[in-house]
């Protein structure tokens, strides 16, 4: 036969609580027929854990070289960490001068060699597999997948595979794959909410009616998997990487947020239906999605990444969905280029979406005494290549152009999302001052399309964390804010980029800010994100909101418009 098959694990240090989901590939290089078959799976535990040889209650992280040369009992290599090795060097050298002793005639010149060794290495594992014995092994499971409990803590994992027929006889021999020992993953970082009082005087609850609706918003980019696996975080731990010890990490982070809306940007369909629309449901989110529009190749397969919304289904009700594929958006106004500038209009449909929901508070035990009002919340993510800044400024158009028909009903808005574009970049500024000039600030233009976008918009927009800067007695939080933007200093952090790609936007006659979740400093980042504590590129952003009432702006008189892009609504 010259097919076979090829089974991996995603990495070969098992964590304890994250599920192994080994990847199985049949090969057929000669397009030969297969027949019918089928996997068997088997999960082993190495009973016999390797342990520090000084400190028997710490796992082995080095190996002494030299006594694994010689040949020394093999236990008594192993140390928790190279000082704990350095501190026994004298017993060691000790042991290496007796064993030179009971070489041969011919072995001397080797001993020598070895005895007065003073290097040391990570831990061989294959070394320690050759002191196993095969009693030692310990069956833990029968399914293709495990996941790891406190009782593997500092165990070898043995996963035993075998291609069978349908009358169970082998294909192949039976196959093995070990894992390094079994780790526990460090807790998780957490991050508060900072309260932001008006103009810096603190909370004072005659200043609010217990009519006001007060309400919170997640926004977070949390890479995808299919962009963490393509080789461009070698930075991070491998075990690190993987999705499902990023998705655990991911939705406790999530949770731990509690947060009424939650916009998510990169999120794979399958990770949606099959993770966080169950996992969110059960916390009481209602949920809507909505994919790009070209997939791309990954891991074998088809994928594709979109947005994500959530809201509490206790406080809010959708009244209006709205699916805005930016691509179509490009078709009329490339209708209306020049003929020769048509021929570079391609890099107009991009597969970027927004996904727009317009919320109904509900009459509940939180707001019974709140009028009744809507939220329009848009949730997007913005084409990221650098040098197409007129695709991201047509995008930033396009999508507020539309808001502002929403916004005219007296609906107060939320603008969340990866914009991919830095402070004071053309889509910032025309985001919160209404407008901009490109062609003044140097922008290229190939496609000739400024001439055709309304560059100005009168919504009241406002960056959230811009609050941070007016508020007094946050001054920890200031300093990690660009004076200069009024915007963090960074949302998405990596060794070769660190900048703020990330906002929550609103509109300020309707929405008042009141808390804001705090910032991240450089150094507690490392050398950049994703890493073993933080499971995405980009840091989370959240603010508490408070709906001014209806005497500050006016109640909605009309309903909103059905098809604001005149794309057709959903």
């Amino acid at each position: 036969m010259k097919w076979k098959v090829q089974v991996n694990l995603p990495s070969d240090i098992p964590v304890v609580g994250v599920e192994i989901i080994p990847s199985v590939r049949v090969i057929n290089p000669a397009l030969e027929d297969i027949p019918a078959h089928s996997f068997s799976f088997s999960w082993h535990r190495f009973l016999k854990r390797i342990a520090c040889s000084v400190h028997c209650d710490k796992l082995a992280t080095v190996q002494c070289a030299c006594c694994a040369r010689l040949n020394l009992q093999v236990e008594e290599s192993y140390h928790c960490s190279t000082s704990c090795f350095l501190n026994e060097w004298k017993n060691h050298l000790e042991r290496h001068l007796c064993a030179a002793e009971t070489f041969n005639t011919n072995d001397v010149q080797e001993a020598r060699k070895t005895r007065s060794c003073g290097s040391w290495s990570a831990v061989d594992y294959e070394d320690a597999k050759r002191w196993k014995q095969e009693k030692e092994w310990m069956r833990v499971g029968s399914s293709k997948y495990y996941i790891p409990t406190m009782d593997d803590i500092g165990s070898i994992l043995r996963l035993e595979y075998a291609t069978v027929d349908s009358k169970g006889s082998l294909f192949f021999p039976i196959s093995t794959i070990e894992t390094k020992p079994v780790i526990v993953a460090p807790d998780s970082i957490s991050r508060c909410i900072i309260q932001c009082p008006l103009n810096g005087q603190s909370f004072n609850p005659k200043g609010h009616s217990s009519t006001d609706l007060t309400f919170s918003v997640l926004s977070y980019n949390i890479l995808a998997d299919m962009y963490a696996s393509m080789g461009r975080h070698s930075y991070c731990p491998t075990w690190a990487l993987v999705w499902e010890y990023r998705r655990k990490k991911l939705l406790h982070e999530i949770i731990q947020y509690d947060a009424d809306i939650i916009c998510l940007q990169e999120v794979q369909d399958v990770h949606f239906e099959n993770f966080f629309k169950p996992e969110l449901t059960k916390c009481g989110y209602s949920v809507m999605y909505k994919k790009k529009t070209q997939p791309i190749y990954s891991k074998g397969q088809s994928t594709i990444d979109g947005c994500a919304t959530f809201y509490r289904h206790k406080l809010f009700k959708e009244i209006m969905k709205y699916e805005l594929e930016f691509g179509k958006t490009a078709s009329k106004l490339v209708e209306a280029l020049e003929p020769h500038l048509r021929k570079d209009s391609y890099r107009l449909f991009k597969d970027n979406v927004a996904l727009v929901a317009i919320l109904e508070t509900l009459n509940n035990e939180r707001t019974h005494d709140c009028f009744q009002s809507r939220i329009c919340v848009a949730n997007t993510h913005i084409f990221a290549n650098i040098d197409c800044p007129d695709v991201k400024l047509f995008q930033v158009v396009k999508l507020v152009t539309g808001l502002e028909k929403i916004v005219d009903c007296q609906i107060p808005l939320l603008i969340c999302g990866d914009f991919n574009s830095l402070p004071s970049s053309d889509p910032h500024r025309f985001i919160v001052t209404g407008r901009c000039d490109p062609i003044s600030n140097g922008v290229e233009d190939p496609c000739g399309i400024f001439n055709h976008l309304k560059l100005c918009h009168s919504i009241p927009l406002v960056s959230a964390y811009a609050s941070f800067s007016v508020t007094l007695g946050v001054e920890e939080q200031q300093k990690k804010m660009n004076t200069e933007a009024n915007e963090p200093q960074f949302t998405n952090f990596t060794p070769w980029f660190s900048g703020t790609l990330d906002y929550i936007f609103y509109t300020a006659d309707s929405l008042r800010v009141e808390g804001l979740l705090e910032l991240v400093d450089r150094e507690s980042l490392g050398a950049g994100i994703p890493s073993t504590l933080w499971p995405s590129d980009h840091i989370a952003l959240m603010a508490n909101f408070r709906l001014k009432p209806p005497t500050r702006f006016k109640r909605c008189s009309q309903p909103p418009p059905l098809d604001p892009w005149q794309i057709g609504s959903k």
